[in-house]
């Protein structure tokens, strides 16, 4: 009898297949899918090991990885990872205004560590820090 654990990494391996093929990933190619993951993700690489791992029910992405991998495929992380809840994503942009939620290219992850270090400031901190942005912006933009 198969646990509960992994039953939960067969089905997550059923709809990622499914999305793979969908938006025209080779399912045979793990080394291309990670390829292709790690273009649109801005934290540590997946080798082609993990990805065949995922594809084979072996091993379940981490929370930053599957959020990632549910906004490249374009559905809901929670059903990607438990078949349950809405399975269409909205867009990157909906999803910013209605959650908060920033996805970032890998061109910007340099800023990720200063992003952590401002979500734990005070709400009047983060107001001070958005004025000295705000007041830098202004000067940029007159030069």
């Amino acid at each position: 009898m198969e646990t509960t654990s992994e039953q939960q990494r067969i089905t997550f391996s059923k709809r990622l297949s499914q999305e793979l093929r969908r938006i025209g990933q080779p399912i045979g190619s793990a080394t291309q899918i990670a390829r292709e993951f790690n273009q649109n993700f801005s934290g540590q690489p997946v080798s082609a090991q993990t990805v065949r791992k995922w594809l084979l029910a072996e091993a379940m992405p981490t929370q930053p990885k599957l959020l990632a991998l549910a906004t490249w495929l374009g559905v809901s992380a929670q059903w990607l990872r438990y078949g349950s809840g809405t399975k269409i994503e909205l867009s990157s942009q909906q999803q910013s205004q209605k959650t908060g939620l920033v996805v970032l290219g890998k061109e910007f992850e340099g800023i990720i560590p200063i992003v952590n270090q401002l979500v734990q400031l005070s709400p009047r901190d983060i107001r001070v820090i958005e004025g000295i942005v705000h007041l830098m912006h202004s000067e940029n933009n007159k030069k």
